[in-house]
C-alpha cells in the first residue's frame, strides 16, 4: 500500500525520481504544490480561491503527472503550472486544461481575479478630492490613471490599461511560451460584471 499524500495522492514507483542528491525535482515540486492547493485545508485556508479544485484521476498518480511534465516544452525553467487559463473558470488539473507560463505573466492575470474592497479592482475613493482614482500595477510600479466622478469610470480606465498591459508583456514572452498560451493571453478580456460591486 502507497502513503497517500493528503489523503489522496500517491507515488507508484517508476522512472520519475522525485529528488536527486537530497534536492526535490521540479516535477515533484510542481505536483505537491498542486496536490496541496486541491487537499490540503491549511492551504485552502491561506488561498481561498482553491477551495473546490480538484485533480484529474490519472495526476493522482505522481508517475502520471511527471511524465506529463517531462513531456512540456516549458516545465523545467521554473514556469508556473496554470490551470485556468487555456480553459476560463476551470477547477481541474489535467493533461487537457494545464499549461505553464512564466510568473510574471501568471501574477499579471492573478492579480486581477479579486477586488479587495467593495469598490472595482485597481479603483480607490480620495476623501481628499471627494473622487474616484484609478491605478494600474505596472512592471516598473504603480501607475495612476486619473481621478473620475464615478467607479463605473475610474474602472474602465483600469480595464483598459490592464488589458494592454497584458498583451504589451505576453508579446514581450512571445518566443518563450507555449502558443496556446499566447494567444490566450491575447484574447484574455477583464470580467466588468465580475469586478462590479453588487
Amino acid at each position: 500500500m502507497k502513503r497517500l499524500i493528503e489523503g489522496v495522492a500517491f507515488n507508484s514507483g517508476g522512472k520519475h525520481k522525485v529528488s536527486i542528491g537530497g534536492v526535490a525535482v521540479r516535477s515533484y515540486v510542481a505536483w505537491r504544490h498542486m496536490i496541496g492547493r486541491c487537499y490540503c485545508p491549511k492551504t485552502q485556508k491561506k488561498q481561498p480561491t482553491y477551495i473546490g479544485c480538484s485533480v484529474t484521476d490519472e495526476w493522482l498518480d505522481y508517475q502520471v503527472f511527471a511524465e506529463w511534465f517531462c513531456e512540456q516544452e516549458h516545465s523545467d525553467i521554473g514556469y508556473d503550472l496554470d490551470k485556468d487559463l487555456l480553459v476560463v473558470g476551470n477547477k481541474v488539473y489535467s493533461p487537457e486544461t494545464c499549461s505553464f507560463i512564466p510568473r510574471e505573466l501568471n501574477s499579471i492575470l492573478t492579480d486581477c481575479k479579486a477586488a479587495r474592497t467593495n469598490l472595482p479592482q485597481g479603483v480607490s475613493f480620495d476623501k481628499r478630492c471627494g473622487k474616484y482614482q484609478s491605478r494600474v500595477n505596472l512592471n516598473v510600479g504603480r501607475k495612476s490613471l486619473g481621478y473620475f466622478d464615478c467607479p463605473s469610470d475610474a474602472y474602465k480606465a483600469y480595464k483598459d490599461a490592464k488589458e494592454a498591459y497584458v498583451k504589451e508583456r505576453a508579446l514581450h514572452w512571445k518566443d518563450r511560451i507555449d502558443p496556446r498560451v499566447f494567444d490566450a493571453i491575447m484574447d484574455w478580456r477583464l470580467s466588468y460584471s465580475a469586478s462590479m460591486p453588487e
